[in-house]
């Protein structure tokens, strides 16, 4: 690979932080208008929608062989980092942002490379070495130190969606599963169809499906379905414009580029999701744009120590 290309998986995976981190503001304003579980289910069935639309378009595939062509192998770790990551970890992250607000949640996403790390060393045998470790370390302590820098516990105060300890207990949840998630779908890419990579956006519409039918088979088992599609049905507080616009920033692109980033950066899922926990960075001039938040010069050291993290954590590859 050229040295243009270098890295040319890290930049991916910048591009996937940054789609995800607009995705925060319009689905933390959906799951306060609707509810965190109602955009859980309603932006997976957007999903697959979109997703199904462009894979048929695009890949070029039919609807058959969307279902047909993945391995068995590709359904199983993909389905599985579908629940884990975006049924579960998605709603632990809606319930975070609703109690707490997007700025101060997303400070727990820096707690997944530690997740990713871990449970990449027992899955697909990720080795990193010690200035590996200090790159992880330095970026989560940028990004920790940018998000405290303005005295956030006395920021957190209650928004009427639950406690503030709920808010904390999801937010790292959300982490963890997002962590072990991406190490999942790392595991999925591993397997080849002669000698052929499943192609990423076939990957995400996989995940998704995955996700969508384990969560609806909860929610019709629990019978709560029509309670918890009533907000989407009524368009409760024009809630479903926000999922809506969250699902594109968030599942559609973000998802896919996360998957392409991981199909790049080889038997490496903690460096990718050390690079998506940034996410807090570029949430700091959106949460200025959104809600007129000043940046204060300690926010700005704070970013600037996490991109070295990265720096370091990219050229000990």
């Amino acid at each position: 690979m050229s040295s243009a290309f270098a890295y040319y998986g890290e930049l991916i995976a910048l591009g996937t932080t940054l789609s995800w981190s607009i995705c925060i503001f319009p689905f933390t304003e959906a799951a306060r208008r609707s509810g965190p579980n109602t955009v859980n289910h309603f932006r997976l069935v957007l999903a697959v929608f979109f997703l199904t639309v462009i894979s048929i378009s695009f890949l070029p595939v039919s609807l058959f062989q969307l279902f047909t062509t993945p391995l068995p192998q590709h359904w199983i770790w993909f389905g599985l980092s579908g629940i884990v990551g975006l049924a579960l970890g998605d709603y632990f992250s809606f319930t975070s942002f609703a109690i707490l607000g997007p700025r101060i949640a997303s400070i727990f996403s820096t707690l997944a490379p530690t997740s990713a790390l871990l449970s990449a060393y027992f899955l697909v045998g990720e080795r990193i070495n010690f200035i590996g470790i200090i790159g992880i370390l330095v970026t989560i302590s940028g990004v920790i130190w940018l998000t405290l820098s303005k005295k956030e516990k006395s920021k957190m105060i209650d928004h009427g969606h639950g406690k503030i300890e709920k808010g904390i207990l999801f937010g790292i949840l959300a982490a963890i599963c997002q962590g072990v998630g991406v190490v999942l779908a790392n595991k999925g890419f591993t397997y080849k169809q002669n000698n052929i990579d499943l192609p990423f956006f076939q990957a995400t519409w996989i995940r998704m499906v995955s996700a969508t039918v384990i969560i609806f088979v909860i929610t019709i088992s629990r019978g709560k379905l029509k309670e918890l599609l009533q907000p989407v049905f009524t368009n409760k507080n024009n809630g479903n414009s926000y999922t809506l616009l969250g699902t594109i920033f968030g599942p559609v692109i973000g998802v896919s580029f996360s998957m392409y980033a991981i199909s790049l950066l080889n038997n490496k899922p903690s460096v990718a999701q050390t690079i998506f926990s940034l996410v807090p960075i570029f949430a700091l001039p959106l949460s200025y744009i959104f809600y007129k938040e000043k940046i204060m010069l300690k926010s700005v050291l704070g970013a600037l120590i996490a991109i070295v993290g990265v720096v370091i954590l990219m050229g000990n590859r």
